[in-house]
C-alpha cells in the first residue's frame, strides 16, 4: 500500500479549497505554518503551488461584510463557521473543546502505557 508523504498537507489544502468555494465570507488569504502567506486570487489552490511543495496551511483568513477579519483552521469546525452554520464564538468554543479532548486522550494513553510498562517490569524482574 502506497501512502503519500504529504497527506496531512493535502487534506489541509482540500479543506481550504472547500472553505474558499462555499464560504459566506470573502476569503482573503492562506497563512502557512512557516509564517508565510498567499493571497487568494480567483484560482484554485492547486494552481498556487505550481508543482512545488508548500508548507502546511495553518489558517484561512476570511472577511465579513463589515471588514472584520477572522482566522479559521482548515478543518470541519472551520468549515461549519465559514458556511454560516455556527457563530465565531461557537467556533472558538468547539476548538477549545476539541483541544481539551485531545489533551485528555494523550494523557490517558500515556498513563496506560506507563501502567503496562510498570506491570511488565514488575512481572518479569521482581
Amino acid at each position: 500500500m502506497c501512502i503519500s508523504h504529504n497527506e496531512i498537507e493535502r487534506q489541509a489544502y482540500i479543506m481550504s479549497e472547500k472553505i474558499r468555494k462555499n464560504s459566506i465570507y470573502k476569503p482573503i488569504r492562506l497563512d502557512f505554518i512557516n509564517g508565510k502567506s498567499t493571497e487568494f486570487k480567483n484560482q484554485a489552490l492547486e494552481g498556487i503551488g505550481n508543482g512545488r511543495d508548500l508548507p502546511l496551511v495553518s489558517q484561512v483568513i476570511l472577511e465579513d461584510k463589515e471588514g472584520l477579519r477572522f482566522g479559521i483552521e482548515p478543518n470541519e469546525i472551520g468549515f461549519r463557521y465559514a458556511i454560516g452554520e455556527i457563530t465565531y464564538k461557537e467556533y472558538k468554543q468547539l476548538q477549545n473543546k476539541e483541544s481539551k479532548l485531545f489533551i485528555g486522550y494523550v494523557t490517558a494513553l500515556s498513563s496506560g502505557f506507563l501502567l503496562i510498562s510498570w506491570a511488565a517490569l514488575k512481572l518479569f524482574f521482581m
